[in-house]
């Protein structure tokens, strides 16, 4: 039993040992009494917790199937999970960590595995009031289309992750290599392949030899951190996809148009433009040059509502006493953010922070916990606040 892609057991437990370390307690507790306040004007209001909540896992990182799992018992709804095909471990990990900590808990928690042909199966299954599915957009959008008007779903499909990485990284080298390393860590941490892993980096504003400075560093990192971080093995489909993405870019490469970095483990082009190309993952990264922040936001106008987080440096360039105040390169970042924002961004963080997120982080963009609950106000029986 494992994992369908052959995660390396080092990477594992370093990627999931840093995550773990980031859902503080605290930061989960401070978050279900703000979502789930009793409080409310002109009465009361409480929990209303569905009867059973399904949920359906998806994809290959643990993180998701562990929070999915474990947040409908918060508001204290019962959970059938069914596990993907392509993780048949952490369901089972979580149902055995519940049973060893409170009995009542377990009770309410119970994972399976059936094909996704078993319509049956899936019949009964998607009968729960609550439903939460992660998946492709078009898993998302078959299971939505067997649901009634009166249940409710929380769906979270196809994201992607990318790096912004601005003019300030040219003013110290010092900057400039710590944003590497940790673009480089993103991409190592489940061999990239987690919709919290950067598909690309964007380059805003930097000329073509400190981006070539960048794309060294970066594939440095990656061979420092191959020793302690191996890549997994590869299936054939993702063989193929490299090795014609990495000859797509020796021929660019030759010509000039291109810069290509590439060892046993990854691969690191950087391109002339940002012309969106195939994105094989498994530590394969192209690096974009973009003229400026409107350009940056240009190029990614047609990936709306599909990104999920963006680790950035270098938006604000380091004070500099002979130029004056950098108010207006705060406000030039914030604007940024603000438009990435409403691009469908849900989470800014740090290069080398991408996978290790707060576990109170808006997913897609939604709370946490209200989504997996109802609400019902109770007015006060004197009526003094009615008119």
């Amino acid at each position: 039993m494992g994992w369908s892609i052959a995660y390396v057991s080092e990477m594992i437990s370093l990627t999931l040992e840093s995550a773990l370390r980031a859902w503080r307690p605290e930061h989960l507790v401070e978050c279900a009494r703000k979502e789930l306040a009793s409080d409310s004007p002109g009465g009361r209001r409480r929990v209303v917790p569905f009867e059973w909540t399904t949920v359906i896992a998806g994809g290959e990182i643990p993180m998701p199937t562990l929070l999915s799992g474990l947040l409908p018992l918060i508001v204290g709804s019962p959970v059938l999970l069914r596990e993907t095909s392509r993780d048949p471990i952490t369901a089972r990990l979580l149902a055995r960590s519940l049973a060893a900590r409170d009995e009542r808990l377990a009770r309410s928690f119970e994972c399976l595995s059936f094909p996704i042909t078993d319509r049956a199966a899936y019949d009964v299954a998607l009968e729960a009031p609550c439903v939460v599915a992660t998946g492709s957009d078009e898993t998302i959008a078959e299971i939505r289309s067997r649901l009634g008007a009166h249940q409710r779903f929380v769906a979270y499909g196809h994201r992607f992750s990318i790096v912004v990485l601005g003019p300030g990284l040219a003013r110290s080298a010092e900057a400039l290599r710590e944003a590497a390393e940790g673009v480089a860590i993103d991409v190592a941490r489940w061999d990239q392949t987690g919709c919290l892993s950067p598909v690309c980096v964007y380059l805003v504003d930097l000329d073509r030899s400190v981006a070539r400075q960048i794309a060294s560093e970066i594939a440095s990192a990656l061979d420092r951190l191959a020793p302690s971080m191996p890549r997994g093995e590869l299936d054939a489909t993702a063989r193929v996809a490299i090795s014609t993405e990495r000859a797509e870019a020796k021929m660019r490469a030759a010509s000039g148009r291109a810069m290509l970095l590439e060892s046993r483990e990854h691969t690191v082009v950087l391109e002339e433009d940002a012309q969106p190309r195939p994105a094989p993952l498994h530590r394969f990264l192209r690096l974009h040059p973009v003229a400026s922040q409107d350009a940056l936001l240009a190029a990614l106008a047609r990936f709306s509502g599909q990104l999920s987080t963006v680790a950035h440096a270098g938006l604000l360039a380091p004070a500099d006493p002979a130029q004056g105040d950098s108010g207006s390169d705060e406000a030039d970042r914030a604007m940024l953010l603000d438009e990435l924002a409403r691009l469908g961004v849900s989470r800014f963080t740090n290069p080398g922070r991408m996978q290790t997120p707060r576990v109170d982080w808006p997913h897609d963009g939604m709370p946490l916990i209200a989504p997996l609950t109802r609400f019902a106000d109770f007015d006060p029986p004197d009526g003094h606040d009615l008119i």
